[in-house]
């Protein structure tokens, strides 16, 4: 119960992050560390502990002598904003401690995961536990608006300090049901890499004027016949490595000729394609995706706009780089202008064959025997993808079983984490750092 109260206290810090740094609040950021410190004695008096600008922190657990690369395990305790008026079953930054689960605002993203790992170095270290490599930890505090002075800062430190990983483990995939993969039971999927995320703003142009005497098409409606025409010619699926590597995972599983269509994926790509597509999860894994979010023009009901613009959020498939995509977007053959908000393209594929993901699934399959370990493409955006220049293999898997429910109050209203996923959380990270122990 104690590790439940600890990230109780640490969910009543409103640690809430903003694209607009002036909005931070720094002083709770300040207090969380404070308070992380404080609920964990043996970890910050017996560890190597170094701040990265005010709100970053790094943690070094030394092995003394090896020449092995050190692994990095990384978690982020900023939280996207909450309304408490907006019909949370417990105020969301209360940390209430109500039916077995922990409420508020980044209990499950990601102050669990920190806390995990805490909880299981406090552990280790009460054990006497040492490494038989050096294990760093960080943590950053912007991840939910893009990590630039969080994660970007942390790995710039890192470089400058000529350090690099043989693996990094981050948040990502989970534990949960196989249905969308068409699986009985539950899968574990861990990511081998994710897709990039790049902002777009277009902007059209039309007549001004009155509304009485309008052109053929105004700004709104070049807006309109755009976005249309990208929603109904989505870009080409494609086969990567990683989703490969999980469909022919799923085979043995399967039988018959649905067995032998997923252990041949290049073969079978033209039935595999119509069957994810039917799943926005799974379709989202074969194609770089178009979301557009948002819309602005006019100032009055009767008054032409001049201009009318959307902004377009594209998760770029690894593989697709950033240039392929804006010649498909003006293959289109509209009139706008492209302000470029945000570029980013996806990682590339981590091994399966590394000692550390043949740990982790050893892991998975110990604590979570009922679950299918499989490879997974991540199609949000994690910290991990800020290291990727100083490691060899980024993982991303939160140990943990998570529903559909549960991960639509992640950034919605009811965010919580069990009881039992929290314990869970810290027996697996517990058990994945013991197998770098330097009698093992």
């Amino acid at each position: 119960m104690k590790a439940a109260e600890r990230l109780s206290g640490a969910v009543k810090f409103k640690t809430v992050s903003y694209s607009d740094y002036e909005k931070m609040d720094f002083a709770e950021f300040s207090a969380f560390l404070s308070y992380i410190e404080k609920s964990y004695p043996e970890v910050f008096s017996r560890l190597e502990v170094k701040r990265v600008g005010e709100y970053n922190l790094i943690l070094r657990f030394p092995s003394g002598s090896s020449s092995k690369k050190p692994y990095l395990f990384i978690a982020h305790y900023d939280v996207v904003p909450a309304i408490e008026e907006e019909g949370w079953p417990h105020p969301p930054f209360s940390g209430a401690i109500e039916e077995g689960k922990i409420w508020g605002r980044g209990s499950f993203d990601d102050k669990a995961s920190m806390i995990g790992l805490l909880e299981a170095l406090e552990l280790l270290l009460g054990e006497n536990f040492i490494p038989c490599r050096d294990l760093y930890f960080a943590f950053g505090h912007d991840e939910e608006v893009g990590g630039v002075r969080g994660a970007v800062e942390i790995a710039k430190y890192f470089k400058e300090k000529k350090l690099s990983f043989e693996a990094v483990l981050d948040e990502g995939g989970a534990v949960s049901s196989g249905s969308a993969l068409g699986i009985e039971g539950d899968v574990a999927v861990v990511g081998l890499a994710e897709k990039g995320s790049s902002t777009l703003r277009f902007t059209f142009s039309g007549d001004e004027g009155h509304s009485s005497t309008p052109p053929k098409h105004t700004s709104i409606g070049k807006m309109a016949a755009f976005i249309k025409d990208v929603e109904d010619h989505p870009r080409q699926a494609r086969l990567i490595p990683s989703v490969e590597a999980m469909l022919r995972g799923i085979a043995p599983y399967k039988n018959g000729f649905e067995s032998r269509v997923l252990s041949d994926p290049d073969k079978y790509f033209f039935i595999l394609k119509r069957i994810l597509s039917k799943n926005k999860q799974t379709a989202a894994m074969l194609r770089t995706t178009v979301a557009f979010t948002m819309t602005e023009a006019g100032q009055a009901q009767n008054v032409l706009p001049r201009t009318a613009s959307c902004v377009a959020n594209v998760r770029v498939l690894p593989g697709d780089s950033f240039e392929e995509i804006m010649a498909w977007f003006y293959s289109f053959k509209h009139d706008f202008k492209i302000d470029v908000l945000l570029k980013e393209e996806g990682t590339t594929d981590s091994s399966v064959k590394s000692r550390f993901y043949t740990q982790l699934e050893a892991c998975i399959h110990r604590h979570f025997p009922e679950a299918l370990p499989t490879p997974y493409l991540v199609t949000g955006g994690t910290d991990s993808r800020h290291y990727k220049d100083i490691v060899d293999n980024s993982y991303r898997f939160l140990p943990c079983r998570v529903t559909e429910e549960e991960l639509s109050r992640m950034h919605g209203r009811g965010e919580y984490i069990s009881i039992e996923n929290l314990n869970k959380m810290i027996e697996f990270y517990a058990d994945l750092l013991r197998r770098e122990g330097q009698n093992v």
